[in-house]
């Protein structure tokens, strides 16, 4: 009987090993996007839940319809501070809208992380994801030498600080371009419908454009539907911002002609690393950005699926 016992006791301690809880045993990260109709965002969610999983914490997402819905966000987000999550990550539809709910959670004991998007001063941990500043820059760097002409912009919407910092980056950077004007700009809020509509517009309004950069693929796509249809893929450059597995194939259909690629995935588990830095008592930086690149038909075939 006493061997039994050992023998029991002894494989119990083995499976105790094997199946160690990870750091995050018994605690919950809780992820808002702005939206799962965009595949990105769907990307990121992914890589969180992969690695919060894999380190043993309990994964929930929600998010809103559409990226223009800013107080169903804020709705989702306060449930989840009511639900007593251990922590939240946030994609924020509106910079300022969502400071009050960061500071809530703040001050409830809920570390936030915000990825992709800021937010205005709030008590968050971090921010992790693209310097979009930089990106538009890096997109009119490419408009100056790739395009001569009129070029309008589709933005994302009103209060979304990555759309925003990639307007205001390119519009900075496009003035060193003398053969390039930016003569209009509207809001695809995100969508590709909506943007298709705003290109349509673009077109009409200005048949001497040569070329439209997009806040987002999927704004991008709409945009690049819209020169398609009027046959005009030849004469119109159209360029997104994502790098997304079906910007690259856009662009290796010709309905694209380039895009500014994230790092979406590593955002994803560089916010549960840093999770885990934090929940450690580790010094966590403010800000974590994640590079990003030019893509065209030269490359789109490396961007088939999500860095």
């Amino acid at each position: 009987m006493k061997k039994v016992l050992i023998v029991m006791v002894v494989l119990l301690t083995i499976m105790g090993t094997v199946f160690a809880a990870g750091p995050g045993d018994g605690k919950t990260i809780a992820f808002v996007p702005k939206q799962f109709g965009n595949p990105y965002f769907v990307a990121i969610n992914d890589a969180i839940q992969e690695a919060a999983e894999a380190n043993g914490f309990t994964f929930r997402s929600n998010a809103p319809d559409s990226s223009i819905e800013v107080d169903r966000q804020i709705s989702i987000i306060e449930a989840f501070i009511a639900q007593g999550v251990d922590y939240l990550v946030l994609i924020p539809n509106d910079s300022t809208a969502v400071v009050n709910s960061i500071n809530t959670a703040a001050s409830q004991g809920i570390p936030v992380f915000l990825v992709d998007s800021g937010a205005d001063e709030s008590d968050y941990v971090s921010y992790i994801g693209t310097d979009n500043f930089a990106g538009g820059q890096l997109a009119a760097k490419w408009f100056g030498e790739n395009v001569t002409g009129q070029v309008a912009i589709i933005d994302g919407a009103a209060g979304n600080a990555a759309t925003t910092a990639r307007y205001q980056g390119f519009m900075e950077e496009i003035v060193n371009y003398p053969n390039v004007e930016v003569v209009t700009a509207d809001y695809g809020n995100g969508d590709m419908g909506t943007s298709m509509t705003v290109a349509e517009n673009f077109l009409t309004a200005y048949p001497d454009l040569v070329g439209i950069f997009c806040c987002d693929d999927q704004m991008a796509q709409g945009a690049g539907q819209a020169v398609a249809a009027r046959g005009l893929n030849d004469k119109i450059i159209v360029a997104g911002f994502d790098g997304s597995p079906e910007g690259a194939q856009a662009i290796l259909d010709g309905v694209m002609d380039m895009t500014v690629a994230q790092q979406p995935r590593l955002m994803g588990t560089t916010a549960v690393d840093y999770i885990i830095k934090h929940m450690n008592g580790e010094s966590v930086e403010p800000i974590i950005y994640t590079d990003c690149e030019i893509v065209t038909a030269e490359n789109a075939q490396d961007f088939l699926e999500w860095h």
